[in-house]
């Protein structure tokens, strides 16, 4: 990207963070932030609108998550550079982070300075992804016994929602599912990982990190 200025939106509901990053991109001339949103519904919008350069996208966010807008974004704004962030960087987050398409990926703990260097990197088309990420990729991911080297995807979505002490009907209206089927994937789920009782799921679920609410 060779454009003098770089145009950047900031989609985030943390909002302390988002003013601290427009208060950073204020400090360099390269950089001009054109808006922010803090939910990802207005910051599909946002974007369609104003067409930025790049947007800062956090991964959990209200009526659309982050990783869902990523792939809408991409499709509807196909030279848009996309950061994500976010303040977890656990198996399931990272794992779904690596199948986003997005150019980038960042704690939210990175130092100002750091935070600056990645988003010049990202914007002029290089791709980075932190040292935490390939950490959880190269230690977690890899393992024999990781969630998405065992579970079919919808097994995976149903044990999420597990996670979350959803009963089996919640699950299969929110999935789409009748409710023998959502029985028929915990009885898959529970042979495929070897487990015996709801506890051991639940405990399975915890370290893994399926547990945490992105969407």
């Amino acid at each position: 990207m060779s454009k003098a200025v770089i145009t950047i939106a900031i989609i985030d509901d943390h909002s302390l963070l988002v003013e601290a990053l427009e208060a950073l991109l204020a400090q360099e001339r390269e950089f001009l932030w054109v808006g922010s949103a803090a939910d990802g519904e207005a910051g599909l919008k946002l974007c369609q609108d104003l067409k930025p350069d790049m947007v800062l996208l956090d991964v959990s966010l209200p009526k659309i998550n982050g990783l869902e807008l990523a792939g809408k974004l991409r499709q509807s704004l196909p030279g848009l550079r996309i950061l994500l962030l976010s303040g977890h960087c656990d198996p399931y987050t990272i794992y779904r982070i690596s199948q986003a398409g997005a150019h980038g990926f960042l704690d939210k703990a990175t130092p100002a300075r750091n935070f600056l260097e990645v988003i010049r990197k990202v914007a002029y088309g290089n791709v980075y992804f932190s040292a935490e990420y390939h950490a959880v990729m190269q230690e977690w991911l890899t393992r024999p016994e990781s969630f998405q080297n065992i579970l079919s995807k919808r097994e995976v979505e149903v044990l999420v929602y597990v996670a979350r002490s959803w009963n089996d009907e919640r699950i299969a209206q929110h999935l789409g599912l009748t409710l023998n089927t959502v029985l028929v994937h915990r009885s898959r789920i529970r042979q495929k990982l070897r487990i015996h009782s709801e506890r051991e799921m639940m405990a399975y679920a915890q370290v893994w990190g399926l547990g945490k609410v992105i969407d």
